[in-house]
């Protein structure tokens, strides 16, 4: 039996959570329980886990939840500590462990919030002025109490552990494999994002809004033609509606924009913006385009039913099981839905397709029930079991 990217993960602290852990993952792993229970704060664990040293992802990952167009969004810096289980009002903790083929065993990033005395850009022409004219005066003068001023941040230390046997100091503390500190200040942090960094696993997330944005979907698209995976998706999309032949990406003639755009061939129809079709269409064409793009790693949908009607949930999941063993990808998803949850039943084949989590928050852990496929099975449609 080939050994998954995630054979077991243990979420020790994470936002809310706490000592939640999910034993003998399968190919799509689904996360049920009642309203708050944890089950999007598993997938952003799970998000920072396989991509660690990616300050993108933990910032992406951070604001998810909210409006991308609000004002009122949170800062980032206090959008990213809210991802940590707080110690202190000024310290945090998160850690995660894990096994399977992916490289790195446990993880732990902790927060420390520092603030420091600065001159900004917009007054180190004059301090430098200032300074020229204090060496021709003969004067040793620098920039003025005047120029500074105090900013905050946080030290990030991430350490990544990969070893087996553990190693362990003097005083019996695990040494970790390897140690990341970054300095990230509010208001600068486009400056400190470095670029992707191994070790990380593949990993892409799909929320319940993300396929009305455009923004990434050309780019994902002509991956996945130029790896002959289009074909594919054309099917997939033709179980929402059989009339569509063909997915392209085009520059609209009557256009002054000089901006491509995704259209769809309609035999009915004509070439259509993939923006005029409803979120049913536009949600599967995302769900694939991202299943393309983490090929052996991993992929997180949250709300895996949202916008696709019931009567498609059957044949679309069912593209999704072969396509997700096809590429090696490992699914793990939430859903309130008991239709999911039978329409998975259906298209699964044994055991370890289907693993089904149901989160169970107490005081000082959060409890996780576990159905495979063929004990969900019995549930569900010997007994009519309520699952969620």
């Amino acid at each position: 039996m080939t050994t998954r990217n995630l054979e077991n993960i243990t979420i020790h602290q994470f936002r809310g959570l706490k000592e939640l852990e999910l034993k003998d993952l399968g190919q799509i792993n689904l996360l049920v329980g009642v309203n708050n229970s944890g089950k999007t704060s598993v997938l952003e664990a799970l998000s920072i886990y396989c991509d660690p040293l990616d300050l993108r992802t933990w910032l992406i990952t951070a604001r998810q939840r909210e409006d991308v167009y609000s004002n009122a969004r949170t800062p980032q810096l206090d959008a990213l500590r809210w991802l940590f289980d707080k110690e202190t009002a000024q310290t945090g903790t998160i850690l995660i462990s894990g096994d399977g083929s992916f490289a790195i065993k446990k993880m732990k990033a902790m927060y420390d919030d520092i603030e420091e005395m600065f001159i900004p850009e917009r007054k180190k022409q004059f301090v430098f002025m200032d300074e020229q004219i204090s060496e021709d005066e003969d004067e040793q003068v620098s920039g003025d109490e005047s120029s500074l001023e105090i900013r905050k941040g946080i030290d990030l230390r991430i350490e990544l552990y990969d070893s087996q046997p553990r190693l362990f100091d003097l005083f019996g503390s695990e040494i970790p494999d390897f140690t990341e500190i970054y300095h990230l200040w509010e208001n600068n942090l486009s400056r400190l994002i470095p670029a992707k960094r191994e070790p990380r696993l593949l990993v892409s997330v799909v929320t319940p809004t993300s396929h009305r944005s455009n923004i990434g979907q050309i780019r994902l698209l002509s991956e996945a033609h130029f790896h002959d995976f289009k074909s594919d998706i054309l099917g997939l999309l033709s179980q929402m509606d059989q009339n569509i032949s063909d997915v392209t990406i085009l520059l609209s003639p009557e256009s002054n924009s000089s901006r491509f755009n995704i259209y769809i061939e309609h035999k009915k129809l004509g070439l259509i913006p993939i923006s005029a079709f409803g979120d049913g269409v536009r949600r599967l064409l995302h769900i694939a385009l991202k299943l393309a793009s983490v090929k052996g790693g991993i992929l997180l949908i949250d709300e895996l039913e949202a916008t696709i009607h019931t009567d498609a949930l059957q044949t679309s999941f069912q593209w999704l099981a072969k396509w997700s063993k096809e590429m090696n990808v490992q699914i793990f998803a939430t859903t309130h839905s008991l239709e999911t949850i039978d329409s998975l039943l259906v298209v699964a084949e044994d055991a370890s397709d289907l693993v089904l989590y149901r989160l169970e928050p107490k005081e000082t852990e959060t409890r996780v029930v576990r159905h495979d496929w063929s004990r969900l099975k019995r549930l569900r449609e010997n007994l009519g079991m309520e699952v969620r």
